[in-house]
């Protein structure tokens, strides 16, 4: 299509729009349209009359589309309704239907590779294996289950399944991406402060309602700028939503507009294009249920029914279709047998299509956070909350059932949202008061006016809010920053934070209603999409433990329900010593779809927990697929180490699968005998003994002795592994310094543990418990083989420096030999960067030892002024990092003794500069300035940090 025409559509299309007192006259548009479009206006036409089809076009998701469905429904009083959406989605039409049913709510189709896999949902790139049919209350599809059931009319889904979908049809049609369509122009509104939400694509946002053409399209840009809107979005409000409530009754012409409002778009786009998304096998089988369904009913029509008073002298049974209104010309040029429709028609197999698709869908709760347009949902009505408001004011003007309390009409309803987000933001801190309201409903009556709109829409309504609510700091937040109070009252208002619910014993996988159980039964709520943090005391109470394991198992499995954000991580091995842990959830379609997607790995959590346990057992035991394993939550590390799997003995414990333990002792076992690398034995030990020390809080009384077996074994393991410490590369120095430190606190911990544990439990031989802690025999093993190490000349010497000091803390090295061993390894005739790799390792080890060794102080400063110039200047940077170990005051307490060993006073060289904030923030805005001038001359290179290091 040119250019031309689609500026000659657009001109026409405001003229409608501006001639509101007259009645509309549809053919105008149809006269300016290209050729293409005219043929198939003339094809709707006979359409309706020779075979009863009556083609409902609509934007998914939009007030003004479901008032015209349910007209239409009312009116023609259908002999069967059919609607976009996969076919195997008719067999839960019952469950949709359902009086419990309350949307938002979605359907969840399974297909392609991810159904087959334990790959979680979102973690692969393309995020192929799930996608959403959402429906809120607003939607024409939902609007037109309702209706037709009402009137009898037969009701059916007539898309292709998703499950025949292709990987690459899904990611050329956006199916498979929460990327969706987002908008052709960004709104600078108020509102727009969430749209910040959308750059982190939202797997669980991916539509089977795509509507990107419509967003993308030339012809959508071109109109556009003809009307003076922003996006495609205020585009689509200017045109109809903007309607008034009986504007919308007339559904011939709403349906009409709309049909040529998308087919404009559809002629930007290539056949090549269209075929590769699958955008024409769908359209195939559409045509092909359309056909056999108005066929069929035409054949079973009876004289009776042609003359009923409902069908009065009409010998069609109608047929409502209601599609996204892209699709519609394809539909109808196929249908009336134009060549243009060739392309649809060739993909229909000459037998048909066969029975109706079966598939794996399951029906879910949505919430409006996910349908918003403008948090990466692709099938793109922004502010569901602001639509689903205008739907229920155009309900009430009209006088329908269905519709809650509220303001009659859209004029009504725009004073309304203005004061509940003035409300809001009050609540929030950021007050509005009352002749802001009151200025900004004029405001937006008058912007409202001047665009030629019969009622302030959403954008006049957040254009009015800019102007007359936003105060100094603005209240909103930018790009970047946090929101503020403005902002999150709009968000609120406009973005909706309602969540569906679906009947119970609705078709929901069994998996998904263990999950609800096991939730509701530790009291955690799971009615609404609200974030809420549990705060819990495991140790002392039965029921935070039983929270706590639930939580932990959601969260080991993928679920995404749940994440601890502070206190005790035995897993991690991180904030053991803390009492309480704080765990940040909240229920959300997200955790549905992430579950129904487990289906195959079991009925409940459990057997979905133990399908995972094996997943990643098998993967570090080196038989695992790989792919599957990698999926879970928390993996341990890619290659079987005693840590790795010791975290996983961990995870066992933690999520009270603690009969499993056996299986992943015996692999812990194994690998202890083979792993080489001391710091994952040592880590892994730790991880063990805090294991036991929690035992009560994990209910793993049983499994205690076991487990200080296994620290016992590990420490056999240390024993043999500690000479490789003495081979250390100097760029590895510090790790292995680092082990050296841990293995400590091991042997420590180890012989103080074992309290309560009789004797000989566990594997014979290994010595787990005696009189004096855990595995006394191979501590004292260990012990040897560090001095030993300690002895030896050629052990590394940051090594040999850390095992001096903590050798001499321990109390196994005497005063003497510290002192002897400092001076021989610091001597004039060492070498200086060996020198103080010893020194660096000492420092490291037990940095107060120069503060509290007079004669290691003495030593060290011999050492220091011996050398010359040069090799100083060499060795300077590890100085600096040597005694980097010391604390701020021991730093100023050697400052002091270098002062007076030097003569020379301590403030001269222990020099501490107080700042204050405004001090620092006066540099601050002075280094801006500067960098400005800088930048200003073409000397910003001055000022820029040299490369690989800091400024």
């Amino acid at each position: 299509m040119s250019g031309g025409a689609a500026v000659a559509v657009s001109g026409g299309a405001a003229v409608q729009v501006r001639d509101r007192a007259a009645v509309r006259r549809v053919g105008t548009v149809w006269d300016l349209a290209p050729e293409r479009l005219r043929v198939a206006a003339d094809a709707v036409g006979r359409l309706r009359a020779e075979r009863g089809i009556h083609f409902a076009p609509v934007r998914h998701h939009s007030p003004a589309c479901a008032v015209a469905v349910r007209a239409a429904i009312e009116e023609l009083r259908p002999a069967a309704v059919l609607i976009e959406g996969p076919e195997e989605f008719t067999r839960l039409i019952p469950d949709l239907l359902h009086e419990a049913t309350r949307p938002p709510v979605a359907v969840l189709s399974l297909g392609g590779p991810r159904a087959a896999s334990g790959t979680r949902a979102g973690e692969d790139e393309g995020g192929e294996g799930a996608g959403f049919y959402p429906l809120a209350s607003f939607s024409p599809e939902w609007v037109a289950l309702r209706a037709g059931r009402d009137v009898g009319a037969e009701l059916a889904f007539v898309d292709r399944s998703f499950g025949e979908l292709s990987a690459e049809e899904r990611a050329a049609s956006g199916a498979g991406s929460g990327r969706g369509s987002g908008s052709t122009g960004g709104s600078d509104a108020p509102g727009d402060v969430r749209q910040s939400d959308a750059a982190r694509p939202d797997p669980f946002a991916r539509t089977l309602m795509s509507e990107r053409y419509l967003a993308h399209s030339e012809a959508m840009a071109t109109l556009a700028r003809r009307l003076g809107c922003r996006d495609h979005d205020e585009v689509w409000d200017h045109l109809f939503e903007a309607r008034g409530s009986a504007e919308l009754s007339d559904w011939r012409t709403v349906f009409d507009d709309v049909f040529a409002w998308a087919a404009l778009a559809r002629l930007d786009y290539e056949e090549g294009v269209l075929a590769a998304d699958g955008s024409l096998g769908r359209e195939a089988r559409m045509a092909a249920r359309i056909a056999e369904t108005a066929d069929r009913l035409a054949t079973d029509l009876t004289d009776a029914d042609r003359l009923t008073a409902d069908r009065p002298e009409r010998d069609t049974a109608p047929v409502l279709v209601v599609t996204g209104a892209f699709h519609t010309l394809a539909l109808v040029e196929a249908l009336s047998g134009a060549p243009e429709g060739a392309a649809v028609r060739d993909r229909q197999p000459e037998g048909g299509f066969g029975p109706t698709a079966e598939g794996e869908a399951w029906l879910v709760r949505y919430d409006h956070e996910r349908l918003d347009g403008l948090r990466g949902y692709g099938a793109g009505m922004p502010s569901p909350g602001y639509y689903e408001r205008l739907h229920a004011a155009h309900l009430r003007e009209l006088g329908l059932d269905g519709a809650p309390t509220g303001p009659v009409g859209a004029r009504a309803l725009a004073t309304e949202i203005l004061v509940d987000v003035a409300r809001g933001a009050a609540g929030r801190g950021h007050a509005v008061s009352l002749p802001q309201v009151s200025a900004a409903a004029e405001a937006a009556t008058r912007l409202a006016d001047l665009r030629e709109r019969t009622f302030p829409c959403r954008t006049d309504l957040l254009d009015a809010m800019r102007s007359c609510y936003v105060q100094d700091d603005g209240g909103v937040g930018g790009p970047g920053e946090p929101e503020r109070p403005l902002g999150l009252a709009i968000a609120e208002v406009f973005g909706g934070r309602s969540l569906g619910d679906v009947p119970p014993g609705s078709a929901s996988p069994p998996l998904v209603r263990d999950v609800r159980e096991r939730v509701r039964a530790v009291r955690l709520v799971v009615d609404d999409s609200v974030p809420r943090t549990a705060r819990l005391d495991a140790r002392r109470t039965a029921s935070h433990r039983a929270k706590r394991q639930v939580l932990a198992l959601l969260d080991f499995v993928g679920a995404g329900f749940g994440q601890l954000v502070s206190g005790p991580d035995h897993v991690a091995g991180r904030g053991l010593g803390l009492i309480t842990e704080e765990w940040q959830y909240c229920w959300t379609p997200l955790v549905e779809a992430r579950l129904v997607e487990m289906v195959h790995l079991g009925a409940t959590l459990d057997a979905v927990a133990v399908a995972r346990l094996y997943e990643v057992e098998s993967r570090l035991a080196g038989t695992g697929t790989g792919a599957a394993a990698g999926a879970v939550a928390g993996a341990v590390a890619e290659s079987a180490s005693v840590d790795a799997v010791a975290r996983l003995v961990a995870q066992t414990l933690v999520i009270g699968m603690g009969s499993h333990l056996p299986r992943i002792v015996s692999l812990l076992r194994t690998t202890l005998d083979t792993d080489r690398d001391l710091d994952s034995v040592v880590s892994g030990a730790r991880r063990l003994l805090g294991l036991w020390h929690a035992r009560v809080e994990l209910g793993a009384e049983e499994h205690a002795g076991e487990l200080l077996d296994l620290v016992s074994q590990a420490l056999a393991t240390a024993a043999y592994l500690v000479g490789d410490l003495g081979r250390t590369r100097p760029e590895d120095e510090d790790a292995a310094i680092g082990t050296l430190i841990d293995l400590r606190s091991l042997l420590r911990d180890a012989g103080a543990a074992g309290d309560g544990v009789p004797d000989g439990v566990g594997q014979a031989g290994t010595g787990a418990r005696g009189g004096d802690g855990v595995g006394a025999a191979n501590r004292t093993a260990v012990v040897r083989e560090l001095a030993r190490l300690r002895d030896d000349e050629r052990t590394a010497p940051a090594v040999a420096g850390a095992l001096l000091a903590l050798g001499f803390t321990d109390g196994e090295v005497p005063d003497d030999v510290l002192v002897t061993r400092v001076r021989g390894a610091l001597t004039a005739g060492a070498d200086p960067g060996a020198a103080v790799r010893f020194l660096g390792g000492v420092m490291r080890a037990a940095p107060d030892l120069i503060l509290h060794t007079p004669e290691m102080f003495d030593a060290v400063d011999d050492a220091l002024r011996a050398l010359q110039g040069d090799a100083f200047l060499a060795v300077l940077p590890d100085l600096r990092r040597a005694f980097t170990w010391l604390r701020p005051t021991e730093t100023h307490q050697l400052a002091r003794r270098v002062a007076e060993r030097t003569g020379t006073r301590a403030d001269q060289v222990d020099v501490r500069v107080a700042l204050s904030e405004e001090d620092l923030a006066a540099g601050l805005a002075l280094d801006r300035e500067l960098s400005a001038v800088l930048e200003r001359d073409g000397l910003a290179h001055w000022g820029a940090a040299p490369t690989g290091g800091a400024a």
